[in-house]
């Protein structure tokens, strides 16, 4: 069986790729006190002592509002958490994938779904930490495969950490009768965590380069939101989902996906759901 080193193992997406995978590969799941990504001699120290045929890269400080208060911790763990990763990978031979995020599109001004190969400035602090971590990870070891992964959620599961999502914020105010407000002036993949692991192995064949991964989406995140309340509820026009005219002011906030360059790298074993399709595969 291949091994498959896991950094992140107990996150969100980690703890769930551990579960579905661990009978048909060797899983590696460092705890922090048996590797520190901070901590370029722990990182390498790890790696060559297990020797993992595939590193899946997905510690990091995920949360934009915090990264935006802490810089320097965001850039310590999301930028050069990364590169020691990737050193580390080069020296014993491992196939890194890496995940990256959307959050490296927040400053363009282009419509529709978004491709790789258009030019990016993020507005945010952890969209800009994200895309220097993508070049220079590429830099250290060319084969790397990036991934622009989507906003994710899943259902509550026992067993499983979770944190406030998409999915359990709305069931949370059907529940309560309380209100939400969701932006009209956004557009943003909103992608399954059972999908991103399922479909996770496939990446790992794929070339190096940058690749866009998750569900597309052509609505604004308003109406997504109008649209899978109705799902849940079965009713139009819920009053419990409200439109926010004011976020955004400057411009629309498009980081919507394009899934083209990935399908057709894999073959088509990379095809995720569309957001709304994905919605309504959960709730089955």
């Amino acid at each position: 069986m291949k091994r498959i080193l896991v950094t992140g193992a107990s996150g969100f997406v980690g703890s769930r790729f551990v579960e579905r995978w661990k009978g048909e590969y060797t899983i590696l799941a460092p705890g922090h006190g048996e590797m520190d990504i901070t901590d370029v001699v722990s990182v390498e120290r790890y790696c060559m002592e297990t020797v993992p045929d595939v590193v899946v890269h997905l510690a990091a400080i995920s949360n934009t509002w915090y990264c935006e208060q802490h810089p320097e911790e965001s850039y310590r763990v999301n930028v050069e958490g990364a590169c020691n990763v990737a050193l580390a990978s080069a020296r014993c031979g491992a196939k890194l994938v890496f995940f990256s995020s959307d959050q490296v599109y927040n400053g363009n001004r282009e419509s529709g779904l978004l491709t790789e190969d258009i030019a990016v400035a993020p507005e945010n602090v952890y969209g800009r930490h994200k895309l220097e971590a993508e070049q220079r990870v590429l830099g250290i070891c060319p084969e790397t495969v990036a991934l622009r992964a989507t906003w994710m959620y899943d259902t509550e599961r026992e067993g499983m950490p979770t944190h406030a999502n998409f999915v359990l914020n709305i069931a949370h105010a059907i529940r309560e009768g309380v209100q939400l407000r969701f932006p009209v002036r956004e557009y943003r993949g909103i992608t399954w965590v059972k999908e991103v692991v399922e479909l996770l192995p496939h990446a790992f064949d794929l070339p190096g380069g940058v690749y866009n991964f998750g569900a597309e989406n052509l609505l604004n995140t308003y109406e997504t939101a109008c649209r899978y309340c109705e799902m849940l509820t079965g009713e139009k026009n819920n009053a419990i989902i409200l439109p926010d005219h004011e976020r955004y002011p400057e411009h629309v906030r498009n980081i919507s996906i394009s899934m083209g360059k990935a399908n057709r790298a894999s073959g088509g074993a990379i095809r995720f759901h569309d957001t709304l399709e994905g919605l309504r595969e959960a709730e089955r």
